[in-house]
């Protein structure tokens, strides 16, 4: 048994060598309940996707990874670390208190985490208080490949919705007599680095997944100047039923909304003109193997730094993913965006960010194994 004390950080590997594990709470009151909640939280420290806020009206995450259970008092999550999202970063645990009442009422408390190997404890109550009436009680984080934890006991006078906001939500309350639903508003997923990745769930998604490219026009005019460039949006892709090919504008293949492989591209923004760029869309990506998104420079001089290519990838009612190349130094024409891999019911994408010089060094990179002949606009 280790005991623990605010401050403290352990290595989780320590506790549980397979990466799972039991975090539960006991916030024991003289009057009210304490709302014991979970944050899944990106690099930047804040819930990038709602998903992954796991209290008493969401108590699991999309794929299982942390599942939350309430009895006599407690509250628990059981987590296995293997099975989160790599942009999930850090599970913070809190607790808030609702009405009048504040951290400083609480009586002999207990944060226990238990893995295979060991069980380590954390004992509180409201000496270590004020007026709290929500404090981050533990983070369990990444840092150098390895997952740790830390006793934080500290918070907020505000409650919940000062909770919320420290983490890039807000709570919105709906008409009395209706109790308050914390709900997070969704923003962007930024993908920043390579490797980066984010799993859309299939079984919360309408069907379609619209991607756009846009990037820096040229230097306005009549006529093209050195300073235009022509970037052309395209995927290769293979389906679950081993049907594989190339969507782009070069040799017109353009695709189909309502055939296989139901996938389209919208046209070939041959001038940058156009103000919404280039788009695609994926209207069946259930039946998605595998694909990369990839643009190249059709025309013009191969400056990917200079373009500020930047591609969405959108979905109805869950965060649009985006992937900006703002600091590539390749002159190569080639660069692959993003990958897109079927996986456990959902679809995860990943920014790739690679350069290529031609569309065989693509395919060969990813092992499509398309043969390839001169093609056109």
């Amino acid at each position: 048994m280790i005991q623990m004390q605010k401050g403290q950080k352990l290595k989780l590997t320590d506790l549980a060598p397979d990466g799972r594990f039991r975090v539960s709470v006991s916030a024991a009151l003289p009057e009210g309940e304490a709302d014991v909640t979970c944050f899944g939280v990106d690099g930047a420290g804040k819930l990038s996707d709602d998903r992954y806020f796991v209290f008493y009206n969401q108590t699991r995450t999309p794929e299982g990874a942390v599942e939350m259970t309430q009895s006599s008092g407690t509250t628990e999550f059981s987590i296995d670390l293997h099975r989160l999202p790599a942009f999930v970063q850090k599970l913070v645990v809190t607790v808030a208190l609702d009405g009048g009442v504040t951290m400083r009422k609480l009586t002999r408390s207990l944060l226990t985490i238990k893995g295979e190997r060991e069980q380590a404890e954390y004992t509180f109550d409201g000496d270590g208080f004020q007026e709290e009436k929500a404090i981050i009680l533990c983070e369990l984080y990444r840092r150098e490949e390895l997952w740790r934890c830390a006793v934080v006991a500290s918070g907020f006078n505000g409650g919940l919705s000062a909770l919320l906001a420290h983490f890039g939500g807000e709570e919105v309350r709906p008409a009395e007599p209706a109790p308050p639903v914390p709900k997070v508003n969704l923003s962007k997923i930024s993908l920043k680095k390579s490797g980066e990745s984010h799993k859309i769930d299939l079984s919360k998604n309408a069907g379609r997944i619209h991607v756009n490219l846009n990037w820096d026009r040229g230097r306005p005019g009549l006529f093209k100047t050195g300073g235009d460039v022509d970037l052309d949006l395209a995927c290769m892709y293979r389906l679950k039923n081993g049907t594989q090919g190339v969507i782009q504008a070069l040799g017109r293949s353009f695709g189909s909304a309502s055939d296989m492989p139901y996938i389209r591209l919208d046209g070939d923004d041959r001038s940058g003109a156009a103000l919404n760029g280039e788009n695609m869309d994926f209207f069946r990506p259930e039946l998605i193997d595998f694909a990369v998104v990839f643009a190249y420079i059709y025309d013009g001089v191969p400056n990917w730094r200079s373009t500020n290519a930047r591609v969405v990838l959108s979905q109805e009612g869950a965060p649009d993913i985006e992937i900006l190349i703002d600091n590539a130094r390749s002159n190569a024409r080639f660069c692959v965006l993003a990958s897109l891999t079927g996986r456990d019911g959902g679809l995860e994408v990943r920014r790739e960010e690679r350069f290529f010089n031609g569309h065989r060094e693509v395919d060969q990179h990813y092992g499509f194994g398309f043969r390839w002949v001169a093609g056109r606009k």
